[in-house]
């Protein structure tokens, strides 16, 4: 039996990994061909093709750039690519985006291009982002306790079951943020001392590359980690701070983040210090090809003192209103605009995996439960709680990972628990369907005020949830790259959506069956104890 299990181990690995694979390959947004100058502004490309939205505008601009035209900085043809959200710094046009998502895909850019679809391998670095993701919750899951078959199963549930499927088969940074995350935690709970420290400081600084806002997020991580720097011990009552003289020597590794960061942004904005979202935006271009800011055309429209208040600049605090909290937590949680009630309800079932997790290992789940409440706070106060035009809540997608943890505890508690399996299928059946909609068709759904704005203009109803995927899939449509190119000749939108969705849920069946039947068989781990000296 003992052989059959070492055998079994790396098969399963090695399906896991090649369904996965396929799965995301299947659904990764794109159409073939090179983008020129001139084709990157054609419906083709933009409105009609994978580049739908500005962060997918802005970055592929600056990658092309990069590649194209050896620079930080847009020519004209290219910044006409990128307006309304377009940089103008020192009389150069530059993305106001973070750089950091651009030269990590460059080189599926380089790659693509070969095969004539560079726009296709630069979305598919992504992919690859979200792929890892699901094996570091496996493995912290497991490292912490949870069943193998469990762990794999949250995993799934991360990558398939919740928004972050829509995000990983486009250009945006989320899924690299939470690779650093989850890579973090994972060195954390897997090795022990001050050596891991040197890896996890220049993943933590290195954040700030992919997303300013990780500064927020990777507090609780910074924080953990230095207390293996300044260990407190209590003895006889008496509180002890101890000092780590290698672990004050492993802070010298984040030199290499911030380097990297200042001379990103020296090259990008002439400035080392200079943040891309404080960076004045270009909305139009004048006939004479000259910039148009958002207060010049606030001018033109007589509303003088509200470009007068845009002159007064931009600063990083402006973009968090504490007035939005309640509204923005409202609209993360339970709202059937973004909200994971709505969206990945597979999720509501972390909330008993918490309670075990806290009674076996209560400091790193203190430590992913800081994480999670760091997340939801952050962008619940932000100014655009939405996302803009987003499919479900894709900020908080370091949530869904860290929650996609917690189930794994779940189903390791009841795996032996028929009624609790079979909910956790419905639910995990529900998630899947609505992520994946989103996934092979477009992250486009306006906020419900914009939506009902909408509707004069173009005479008809304007979805706010994922009923608009599903009007845009019932029209045979896909921004599927595979689809697009291979499959919509032979299969309907609809019939390759269920085809999908029907492959991810029988290979998660078909884990839940065998959870089941060796539950009795196969008693928990003693292993699952091993989190509670960590």
């Amino acid at each position: 039996m003992k052989i059959i299990k070492k055998i079994f181990k790396p098969v399963f690995f090695i399906l896991f990994l090649l369904f996965t694979v396929s799965i995301l390959a299947l659904s990764i947004r794109g159409v073939y061909g090179n983008p020129t100058t001139e084709t990157l502004n054609s419906l083709y490309f933009k409105d009609d093709g994978p580049l739908e939205l500005s962060p997918e505008k802005g970055r592929f601009a600056l990658i092309y750039s990069l590649i194209e035209d050896k620079s930080f900085h847009f020519s004209l043809p290219v910044a006409k690519t990128v307006t309304p959200d377009l940089g103008y710094q020192d009389g150069k046009y530059v993305s106001l985006f973070d750089p950091g998502v651009s030269i990590i895909a460059a080189p599926g850019y380089i790659i693509g291009k070969y095969f004539n679809v560079s726009q296709f391998g630069s979305f598919a670095v992504i992919a690859l982002f979200a792929l890892a993701n699901a094996l570091l919750i496996m493995g912290v899951a497991k490292k912490l306790g949870a069943n193998g078959i469990a762990s794999s199963l949250a995993g799934l549930v991360f990558l398939f079951g919740t928004p972050a499927f829509a995000y990983a088969v486009t250009l945006y940074q989320h899924h690299v943020t939470v690779f650093l995350m989850l890579l973090s935690i994972f060195l954390l709970v897997k090795y022990k001392g001050i050596l891991p420290l040197f890896f996890v400081w220049i993943l933590v600084v290195g954040s700030l590359i992919a997303d300013y806002p990780n500064f927020f997020l990777f507090l609780p991580i910074g924080i953990y980690a230095l207390g293996r720097v300044f260990p407190i011990e209590d003895i006889d009552n008496r509180v002890k701070l101890n000092i780590k003289i290698l672990g004050l020597i492993s802070f010298i590794t984040i030199l290499i983040p911030v380097s990297l960061f200042l001379w990103v942004h020296k090259v990008s904005y002439g400035d080392p210090l200079q943040l891309a979202g404080t960076v004045r935006s270009v909305k139009d271009f004048d006939v004479d090809g000259s910039p148009l800011f958002r207060e010049d055309l606030l001018r033109r429209e007589g509303k003088v003192l509200e470009a007068e208040t845009l002159n007064k600049g931009k600063t990083p605090i402006g973009f968090f209103k504490t007035r939005n909290f309640i509204k923005g937590l409202y609209l993360h949680l339970v709202s059937d605009e973004r909200g994971i009630l709505v969206f990945t309800p597979v999720l509501l079932l972390s909330l008993i995996g918490i309670y075990y997790s806290y009674v076996k290992i209560p400091k790193v789940t203190a430590l992913l439960l800081a994480l999670i409440g760091m997340n939801i706070a952050v962008y619940s106060m932000w100014g655009d709680p939405w996302g803009g035009w987003a499919f479900g809540s894709r900020y908080l997608i370091p949530s869904y990972a860290l929650l996609s943890i917690f189930v794994a505890f779940t189903l390791t508690k009841f795996r032996g628990r028929g009624l609790v399996l079979i909910l956790f299928l419905v639910l995990a059946a529900y998630s899947i369907s609505v992520s994946t909609l989103g996934a092979l068709t477009s992250n486009k759904i306006p906020p419900k005020v914009e939506a009902v704005a909408l509707e004069p203009i173009s005479g008809k109803k304007e979805h706010y949830t994922y009923l608009r995927n599903w009007e845009f899939l019932s029209n045979n449509g896909s921004k599927s790259f595979v689809f697009q190119t291979f499959g919509k000749d032979y299969v309907t939108a609809r019939q390759y959506f269920f085809m999908v969705v029907g492959s991810i849920i029988i290979v998660m069946t078909g884990q839940i069956i065998y959870l089941y039947l060796t539950a009795r068989k196969d008693p928990p781990s003693r292993k699952a104890t091993e989190g509670e000296r960590i």
